[in-house]
C-alpha cells in the first residue's frame, strides 16, 4: 500500500444518498473459522444482513450490484494474507482492494462514504519502520507496514567501506520509502558504532536495537523488531496522553472530552485526533455540512441543516479528520485507561483553543 492509496482513499467524495460498500474481511487461514473458505460465507452473512435492512428499492438494487461485485471478487480470491480490505462506489463503479498482514475484524458497512476508522486505526497501530540489518561487510535494508516486511537491497562494501557506506544506504530507505522509524539489527557492538555514527537527522529515528544474523529469513528479522516496535508504539501512546491531558488542563492548543473535541474538528482545527480503543458514543450530524454533535440540536449551528441522530460519532470523528489531513493516534491499554479519565478522546489543536468550547 503506498502513500498515492492512502490519498486516494481519504480524499474520496461523501455521496448525496447511501452507495458505498465498505468490506474488512479476516481471511486469516490460522483461523479454524476461514479454512475451507469460510470467510466467503461470513462475507455472505454481511451482506444478506445489511440487505435486511434496505427497504428503498432503487437502493436496494444498488447494494445488491455493489454486494455483487465484491462477493465475486472474493469468490477467486486466494488468501496470502490476515486481511483483505474492499472499497465499492455503485456511483461512479470505483473498486478499491488490498491485502494486509495485520489481524483485522471481519465487518461491513453501507453508507454514503467509505469507512475508513478501521484502516486508520491499523496505520497507526502498524506505522511504517525500517530495518538496518549490518554486519562488517554486508548490508540488508527492509521496510515494515501493515504486518508486511519488504527487503530492498542487499549488497557488500568491503571492510575499507566499513560503516560509512551504510549511512547513506540508510538516508537512501528514509527517503524514498517513507520511514519514519528506524530498527538497527545484527550484533550488538556493530548497531552500536552505526547509532554513534548515525547524524542526528537520523539518530533520532532510531527506536531499538536487535542482535539478528545477517542471512536471517526476512519472516525472522520481522518477528524480531515486531516486539521492539510494539513496545515503543505503548510507550508513545503513554507519554502522548500524558502530554495531552497536562496542556488540556492549562487549555494549551488542546482539548479533551467528546464536545469539545467535535467542536474542534468541524473547525478543522485538529492537528492529531487522540482516541481510545474501542470507543464509541451515539451523537448527532448535520445532514447538509456534516458538523459533528455529541447534543441534539435543533439546527445546525454553522449552517442551518437538519441534525440526524449516528450510531457512532466517535467513529464519524475519526473519518472527518481523516479526510480533513489530521494525524491519528488510537492508544490501549493503559493510556486508552488514563485518556478514559478525561472522556476517551482530545486533540492536538492547529491553533489557540480560547474559541473551542463544548
Amino acid at each position: 500500500m503506498t502513500q498515492g492509496d492512502l490519498q486516494l482513499l481519504f480524499s474520496h467524495p461523501e455521496r448525496p444518498h447511501r452507495s458505498v460498500l465498505s468490506v474488512y474481511l479476516n481471511v486469516d487461514q490460522s483461523h479454524r473459522s476461514n479454512s475451507n473458505r469460510g470467510f466467503e460465507k461470513q462475507l455472505k452473512n454481511l451482506t444478506s444482513s445489511i440487505r435486511s435492512t434496505i427497504h428503498d428499492a432503487p437502493e436496494l438494487e444498488g447494494f445488491r450490484a455493489a454486494a455483487h461485485h465484491i462477493e465475486d471478487f472474493v469468490s477467486a480470491y486466494e488468501p496470502r494474507a490476515r486481511g483483505l480490505v474492499m472499497f465499492f462506489d455503485g456511483t461512479d463503479g470505483f473498486f478499491w482492494h488490498q491485502e494486509i498482514g495485520v489481524p483485522i475484524h471481519t465487518q461491513a458497512r453501507w453508507d454514503r462514504e467509505l469507512f475508513l476508522q478501521p484502516l486508520a486505526n491499523a496505520l497507526d497501530q502498524f506505522e511504517r519502520y525500517g530495518v538496518v540489518l549490518v554486519d562488517r561487510a554486508r548490508l540488508r535494508l527492509f521496510a515494515v507496514f501493515l504486518g508486511e516486511i519488504e527487503e530492498f537491497t542487499r549488497e557488500g562494501f568491503g571492510p575499507n567501506a566499513q560503516l560509512r557506506r551504510v549511512i547513506k544506504d540508510v538516508d537512501w530507505l528514509v527517503q524514498t520509502k517513507q520511514v519514519h522509524w528506524l530498527v538497527l539489527a545484527g550484533a550488538s557492538e556493530i548497531t552500536s558504532e552505526l547509532r554513534g555514527m548515525l547524524p542526528k537527522r537520523l539518530a533520532l529515528r532510531v527506536f531499538g536495537a536487535v542482535d539478528v544474523a545477517i542471512d536471517a529469513a526476512a519472516r525472522d528479522v520481522l518477528s524480531a523488531t515486531r516486539a521492539i516496535a510494539d513496545e515503543y508504539e505503548r510507550g508513545t501512546e503513554a507519554q502522548t496522553v500524558k502530554e495531552l491531558v497536562g496542556a488540556a488542563g492549562r487549555n494549551e492548543k488542546t482539548v479533551a472530552g467528546l464536545g469539545r473535541t467535535l467542536k474542534a474538528i468541524n473547525s478543522d482545527r485538529v492537528w492529531e485526533l487522540i482516541y481510545s480503543e474501542g470507543l464509541a458514543s451515539p451523537g448527532f450530524e448535520c445532514v447538509k455540512c456534516a458538523a459533528l454533535f455529541s447534543q441534539e440540536k435543533t439546527s445546525c449551528p454553522y449552517c442551518g441543516g437538519s441534525v440526524d441522530p449516528v450510531s457512532d460519532v466517535v467513529e464519524r470523528a475519526v473519518e472527518h479528520a481523516v479526510r480533513k489531513g489530521a494525524k491519528i493516534e488510537v492508544v490501549t491499554g493503559e493510556a486508552a485507561a488514563s485518556l478514559y479519565n478525561v472522556g476517551g478522546i482530545g486533540a492536538f489543536l492547529k491553533a489557540r483553543t480560547a474559541s473551542i468550547r463544548a
